[in-house]
């Protein structure tokens, strides 16, 4: 299982952690767009999922989304296997940090 342990946020939906830290090609079948979302103070989202949905040539996107400003990502980043997402969510959640010690400065 991939482990989660590392998001500070507060975790709304997650179906990525049931994926096993090995080959995508076998959990294909669990792969679509939707996989995880976490909330953030300061209205930041992490988002990850899988595009296109249970297709074997697929990959991970994981953004960082600030306002629900879908279209302009504060960080867009890809992964195709497990161990490439883990870093992947590992370096997006200190882009999260970064941006909320951002918000504590300007609003303190």
């Amino acid at each position: 299982m991939i482990s989660l342990g590392f998001i500070d946020g507060n975790v709304t939906h997650d179906d990525l952690s049931i994926l096993q830290d090995g080959a995508m090609e076998s959990q294909v079948h669990l792969l679509k767009e939707d996989m995880l979302q976490v909330e953030y103070a300061g209205g930041l989202i992490l988002d990850v999922g899988w595009y296109p949905s249970f297709d074997n040539h697929g990959g991970f996107r994981i953004n960082v989304i600030r306002n629900y400003d879908w279209d302009r990502p504060v960080i867009a980043l890809t992964a195709h296997a497990a161990g490439d997402l883990v870093e992947q969510l590992a370096v997006a959640q200190s882009a999260i940090n970064g941006e909320l010690r951002n918000v504590l400065r300007t609003s303190a």
